[in-house]
């Protein structure tokens, strides 16, 4: 691909619109990037929400004496592994945040991208480094609810299954967001951006 007669077309004239034009561009562009900042909020809204809403009542159940930290300790270990998930997340974001700007050129936009793949990426490595933590936890938790009286036998079986069809879901719906979708990505971008610095 000859970059040179890309970037010349990027900048072109023809390409560059008038005032009126521009400020129209800018105007939808900035409402483009405000509704998808609003939903990376909301879908890190979500999961922030239940879990404050799970740790009030795993407090309240504590501070009551329906729950006993010793005897059932597997679900507030499960609970922490959920927020350290969420912290992690939010690090990452904080420290991704500022890097990868575009000032309008294709190289900057073609970095732009990657780090924003890059981003989505790191986020995909830190949900399957906390996978196995959280199983062990989980499978605790439940057999702790049963071993003090407030679940059956079956009601534990049925538990687990609910856990496992919900893993499964999730760990195929990123498997495939990952090969599918951001590895190609990473692969198209990088070869991009290595062919327009040659």
């Amino acid at each position: 691909m000859e970059f040179e007669h890309l970037e010349a077309a990027w900048r072109s004239p023809a390409n560059t619109p008038d005032d009126k034009a521009r400020a129209y561009l800018m105007e939808e562009v900035m409402k483009t990037l405000k509704a998808r900042r609003r939903r990376e909020v909301l879908l890190f809204a979500i999961p922030t929400v239940a879990m404050s809403i799970f740790t009030a009542i795993a407090v309240q159940a504590v501070s009551t004496g329906r729950m006993d930290p010793d005897r059932e300790w597997g679900g507030l270990a499960m609970m922490g592994v959920c927020w350290l998930i969420i912290a992690a997340m939010l690090v990452v974001a904080i420290l991704m945040r500022h890097r990868g700007r575009s000032d309008g050129s294709v190289r900057d936009t073609l970095s732009a991208m990657l780090t924003a793949n890059r981003r989505a990426r790191t986020n995909m490595r830190i949900f399957w480094m906390m996978l196995p933590v959280l199983f062990a936890p989980m499978i605790a938790g439940v057999w702790q609810l049963r071993d003090v009286g407030k679940a059956t036998e079956r009601d534990a079986w049925q538990m687990l299954f609910v856990f496992g069809v919900a893993m499964v879901a999730s760990i195929g719906w990123n498997l495939g967001r990952y090969f599918l979708v951001m590895k190609p990505e990473q692969r198209r971008l990088e070869g991009l951006l290595e062919e327009y610095e040659r």
